[in-house]
């Protein structure tokens, strides 16, 4: 299926870019993460340029500790410090720069997401903090239906992707009920058909015929999406006019149709617009999810499905066992994985050189098996005096 990708920003990361990044693997991949000013006066101060600047010093700095020369230090961190003279470039971001560079690639991305400022460099990139961006903020479909129309979208907080389904599902009323619905349609305007008695205005069969084209319409509609979404679990949501949203309900197959829709025809709207206000539909749904998602892992705290200890929980997410992850917002540990002995050796307070994030690892692997991970104030930790908490499949 073609897709096409309509952004709100400028810069934002796909998911598909999440999963290529997050299986770079290198001697020394950089990570670097700024705040950054929308704009007024941290923009026209250069703010950003002064912490990138920072950054870059703290990377070089580590760089060095691992015995890299000058020339391989220069093709790692070159392209990022010629970001520093791009005055434009600073007068269009977001809440939160992200930059990955490991001297055969570069990588940047403007993200709505208020990072705190660190740098990591490691043999992958750390992927951690722009989880909130993709799983936090919610995942789910939009269907816009209308008679002449059919469109399919997968949505974020801040992303719509079209999913092309012309070859699935009729695009408009007409491809579904034959060559007489033209027809139909306008005599129902002028009241004036072939047959005495045919008039498809008012009450009476012409009524009966149309919701009968419609709901035909529907479910081979809903057959062809469901192509797409048949082992799908997230909400979709209907952006229809009224009368449409009570019969597409009655013929659908799929369990996670939204018992709210956006309301009117989608024809008439923006994409964007179309977004917005589905996620002002949602945007509570998934804030409920996660308070359920906290109060599972409490009540499974004395059984086998969740757990607090990385040793447990890390071999549990490269499986695919993590439904959900909550991890305490700016805490790590560091420390290295034995893949083959299933076995974790913690890294000493202060040594991160040759180490890896092993919190970045436990999002990264269960997020790419579809499970969740929430970055939570302290407070917010279903377990008290936690800084990793996890719900097990099994």
């Amino acid at each position: 299926m073609k897709q096409k990708t309509y952004s709100i920003e400028n810069g934002l990361m796909t998911r598909d870019e999440f999963t290529e990044l997050s299986k770079v693997h290198g001697n020394n991949c950089v990570s670097i993460f700024i705040p950054t000013e929308r704009a007024g006066g941290p923009v026209d101060a250069g703010e950003g340029q002064i912490r990138l600047k920072n950054s870059i010093k703290e990377v070089r700095q580590v760089l060095e500790e691992k015995d890299l020369n000058t020339k391989e230090i220069r093709e790692i961190l070159e392209p990022v410090e010629a970001l520093l003279e791009e005055d434009q470039f600073w007068r269009n971001q977001s809440d939160g720069l992200a930059i990955y560079a490991n001297g055969k690639e570069m990588k940047y991305f403007t993200l709505p997401v208020h990072f705190r400022q660190q740098t990591y460099v490691g043999d992958h990139y750390y992927m951690l903090p722009v989880i909130p961006y993709f799983n936090d903020d919610g995942r789910y479909f939009m269907l816009s239906l209308s008679a002449q129309h059919v469109g399919l979208s997968e949505c974020t907080r801040h992303t719509i992707t079209e999913i092309e389904v012309d070859d699935l599902a009729p695009g408009r009323l007409e491809d579904a009920v034959g060559y007489d619905y033209e027809e139909k349609s306008l005599q129902n305007r002028t009241g004036q058909g072939g047959d005495k008695g045919a008039m498809f205005h008012g009450q009476g069969s012409g009524k009966d015929d149309k919701k009968v084209e419609i709901e035909k319409f529907f479910r081979e509609v809903d057959a062809g999406i469901m192509k797409v979404l048949h082992d799908q679990k997230a909400p979709l949501v209907l952006a229809c006019v009224d009368e449409y949203f009570p019969v597409y309900m009655k013929v659908t197959s799929y369990p996670h149709l939204f018992d709210a829709h956006v309301s009117g025809n989608p024809d008439e709207s923006d994409p964007l617009l179309l977004h917005e206000e589905s996620w002002d539909i949602l945007e509570e749904h998934f804030r409920e999810e996660r308070r359920k998602k906290a109060e599972q892992v409490q009540n499974e705290s004395a059984g086998k499905k969740a757990s607090t200890d990385v040793r447990e929980i890390i071999p549990a997410a490269v499986d695919g066992r993590v439904d959900t992850l909550f991890i305490e917002e700016g805490k790590d540990l560091f420390g290295i994985y034995d893949m083959e002995r299933r076995k974790i050796e913690l890294a000493e307070p202060g040594e991160r050189v040759y180490h890896a994030s092993l919190y970045n690892m436990a999002a990264v692997n269960t997020l790419l098996n579809s499970g969740q991970v929430f970055l939570s104030e302290e407070e917010e930790m279903p377990m008290k005096e936690t800084e990793l908490d996890a719900l097990l499949r099994y």
